[in-house]
């Protein structure tokens, strides 16, 4: 909670229209689980951002629990305080492709680990945004997949076979 570290960054963010902090844990020292000291380095952001007019965005991990449910699109996956989430206007996700989507989109096991599914959990100031799926590329780029859901298989119950008089059934 250094000033002199938030003036640092008032100054990185003076004159721009957009800061990204990658990721948010190495601009802090605080305890991430806890309510108060996030809250103050949530609070600081926004002070930033109303006097520079620079939004700020930054990156912060889900938590392990979220991310081995498969649940890292969650607006509440993220790791700490509910601070994180609660106190900011805007939140998106990268979520792993999981063995069940894979198959609903007819993508081979091995080629799972390439797509990632970008969505927006918590908008306060925009309308509601398609999540899309991306594929990993050389060097790590992102870009749109193209992918089409497969026809799920339909079990069809048979019918009940009844002989009458007939001891073979």
């Amino acid at each position: 909670m250094s000033s002199a570290w938030f003036d640092g960054l008032r100054q990185v963010a003076e004159g721009r229209r957009l800061l990204i902090l990658d990721t948010l844990r190495r601009f802090h020292i605080e305890e991430e689980n806890a309510s108060g000291p996030m809250s103050q380095v949530i609070g600081r952001m926004e002070a930033i951002a109303a006097e520079t007019g620079c939004a700020i965005v930054f990156l912060h991990h889900s938590s392990k629990g979220a991310a081995m449910m498969g649940a890292g699109d969650q607006q509440q996956a993220s790791r700490g305080s509910s601070v994180l989430v609660d106190n900011i206007r805007w939140q998106s996700y990268l979520s792993g492709m999981t063995p069940g989507e894979a198959e609903e989109w007819g993508v081979d096991d091995g080629q799972r680990g390439y797509f990632v599914r970008f969505g927006v959990s918590k908008a306060n100031y925009g309308a509601p945004f398609p999540e899309r799926w991306l594929r990993r590329h050389e060097g790590g780029v992102l870009k749109p997949a193209v992918l089409e859901r497969q026809k799920r298989q339909q079990f069809v119950k048979p019918k009940a076979v009844v002989g009458i008089g007939d001891d073979n059934w």
